[in-house]
């Protein structure tokens, strides 16, 4: 190569370098760019976002809560708020917490949101399938069937602590909660009304255990005539039975159980209950998670709900 082809090249190769660097350069503060901007947003919603240790005295077992408060919170200030509770709320809470708190933005409301973590030392899986669930699967070799025991610390624990921080309001309780978490807040229902004023319940696992949940409902419709609760029911339109390869098989047909199990309690004709129900359209049980908390959450900060 002669001299001059060498200078050439060298000056391509230098030029070709430079503009590389130029490139990276801009994708590198495009991308700081945009993530100061998530940053950002994320300041703002989480402003006054933290968790808190909250273990239960009776089991042992170590809870976390994950709290987030108006702006306007002042705890020198003895007004009351209206309180959300969501089931999974370590998953929860990074997801729609920044929706949430729009939404009571938006209908005026300074709500007082608190998450339910997982015990400490499990995983998800293993905490919520025994938290969640209302009676045991020995078979399965898996702890299932402590919601009893889970809801007497939502009921004895987590609401007192709730009431005396941060100045909840016992009319306007408002509960959480999807798959599983949806499992528990029917059975709170049938179990313990009056712990929540108002029970958004989505896609709920009303299949577990062949649908023992329908035995619940009609004990508790032997012994009761009252049923002073909202009950906001939501299920993705994706969630019908149909053949999914991955399982080999057939999904459960959610949708049918919710509109069953709204039917029956309609039936039933209980005192003081309203109930809403609504299908997500075009979403799955993933997907029907976040539309369906702002349906429900809409619903239950109307006045007089």
């Amino acid at each position: 190569m002669r001299m001059q082809d060498f200078r050439d090249f060298s000056a391509a190769a230098n030029r070709r370098t430079a503009i590389r660097l130029v490139i990276l350069l801009a994708c590198l503060l495009g991308a700081v760019s945009h993530s100061l901007a998530a940053m950002s947003t994320a300041r703002q919603c989480d402003l006054k976002t933290f968790s808190v240790p909250l273990p239960d005295p009776v089991s042992g077992r170590k809870y976390q809560l994950f709290v987030s408060l108006p702006d306007s919170f002042d705890s020198a200030n003895p007004a009351l708020h209206p309180l959300l509770l969501m089931a999974d709320g370590a998953r929860a809470f990074p997801h729609h917490i920044c929706d949430v708190r729009d939404a009571a933005k938006s209908e005026q409301k300074d709500l007082i949101v608190v998450g339910l973590g997982y015990a400490e030392g499990e995983s998800l899986e293993d905490s919520r399938r025994r938290d969640y669930t209302p009676t045991p699967q020995p078979s399965t070799g898996h702890v299932y069937g402590g919601s009893a025991a889970y809801q007497a610390y939502i009921r004895d624990v987590v609401i007192p602590f709730a009431e005396a921080h941060y100045h909840t309001d016992p009319a306007r309780r408002i509960f959480w909660g999807h798959s599983y978490g949806g499992l528990l807040a029917t059975t709170m229902l049938l179990s313990n009304p009056g712990m929540f004023r108002t029970y958004i319940i989505g896609s709920p696992s009303l299949w577990y255990d062949k649908h023992v949940i329908l035995a619940i409902e009609k004990q508790f419709a032997a012994a009761h005539k009252r049923l002073p609760a909202n009950v906001y029911l939501y299920v993705g339109e994706n969630e019908a039975r149909r053949y999914d390869a991955t399982r080999h098989g057939f999904t459960q047909d959610m949708v049918q159980d919710a509109k069953h199990f709204e039917s029956l309690l309609t039936s039933r004709h209980y005192e003081e209950l309203t109930t809403e129900f609504k299908i997500v359209p075009g979403r799955d049980h993933v997907g029907s998670v976040g539309p369906g908390i702002m349906w429900g959450l809409h619903l239950a900060l109307q006045p007089g709900s």
